[in-house]
């Protein structure tokens, strides 16, 4: 499988079999570049600008958005209920966290998870080798609750996601702040596009920085 971020919560996930599946597209007022790619699957996490903007892609695709528990072109995806906010949804209405089974690895996809997960999520989400974790704070966890989380699911690999960089046209948090916390080794990848396989994930957690 092979791993691409473009920038806030916007993540391509390429099957071996050449399924791609596109997470949270957002809009050019974000501030990254819209991707160049045609997607087979769009997953929207909620209904912002900046995580369902679908009508700025090319091709023909599946939008998966709310509940979902299906399996597509050979990629078992179901979505898990969650908040945008720690108020059960009256600050932001509701997120919805996506898990997607890719070529035996299980990808977890957060996306403007707003609150701590509790011991009934980490049951109904189950097994996890990847999850891509918004740390920025101000809309969702911020990089505490995010390391909590990390601790409470141990998974192979934690890719940050949603903070500040110099193209992002709002305020977050940039990744450093999430850094300084975590104990866990830290990769700062340099390649913009990775793959990975089932065989070769870590044996214990790391934190996987991407480029964007």
């Amino acid at each position: 499988m092979k791993i691409r971020w473009y920038g806030h919560a916007s993540f391509l996930f390429t099957s071996k079999d050449g399924i791609k599946v596109l997470t949270d597209p957002f809009d050019s007022s974000v501030g990254y570049p819209i991707p160049e790619v045609e997607p087979n699957i769009v997953t929207i996490s909620h209904e912002h600008f900046d995580h369902n903007a679908v009508n700025t892609l090319k091709g023909k695709f599946t939008v998966l958005k709310g509940k979902v528990e299906k399996e597509v072109s050979g990629i078992i995806i179901k979505s898990i209920s969650s908040y945008h906010d720690d108020a059960l949804g009256s600050k932001r209405g509701e997120n919805y966290i996506f898990k997607f089974l890719i070529d035996e690895i299980n990808i977890v996809h957060l996306g403007d998870l707003g609150h701590i997960l509790t011991k009934e999520d980490k049951e109904k989400i189950g097994e996890i080798d990847i999850i891509c974790i918004p740390v920025g704070g101000i809309y969702t966890i911020d990089a505490k609750q995010a390391l909590d989380i990390i601790e409470k699911f141990n998974p192979k690999i934690a890719i940050p996601m949603h903070y500040k960089t110099p193209h992002l046209k709002f305020d977050l948090a940039p990744v450093d702040t999430f850094i300084s916390l975590v104990k866990y080794p830290v990769k700062k990848l340099a390649e913009k596009e990775i793959e990975i396989t089932k065989e070769v994930l870590p044996i214990s957690t790391e934190i996987w920085v991407l480029p964007y």
